[in-house]
């Protein structure tokens, strides 16, 4: 499966930062497909977990909408309610994307990609 190189990385917005623009997604209704890499250690962030979705029909015109009004500014990506990244869009995203975040990060919201 061949997935667009778009990497998000957890760059959590510090006070004084312009309040960031938003995307919630659920995993049970946005998400046609995920994958969990927990472990790459000949990855650019080895102690990052990186999860890669495709998203449903709906929840890509929605992404691709609120991405492309974002372009130059900071998007936050939430899933299942928790902030998963903050981070500058270049530019839209489509129905394929990767997350990369912190362990930490990954452990709150594995359990709700679960249930």
């Amino acid at each position: 499966m061949q997935w667009k190189s778009v990497m998000l990385s957890l760059a959590l917005a510090a006070s004084g930062a312009s309040q960031a623009a938003e995307i919630n997604l659920s995993s049970a209704t946005d998400f046609t497909r995920t994958e969990l890499l927990l472990k790459d250690d000949q990855g650019a962030n080895p102690d990052h977990v990186q999860l890669s979705v495709i998203l449903t029909p709906e929840a890509t015109e929605r992404v691709a909408r609120i991405s492309r009004k974002s372009i130059g500014k900071r998007l936050t990506v939430s899933i299942n309610g928790q902030p998963i990244s903050t981070a500058m869009v270049y530019s839209a995203l489509g129905s394929q994307f990767r997350i990369s975040m912190p362990r930490p990060v990954a452990r709150k919201l594995l359990p709700t990609l679960i249930e």
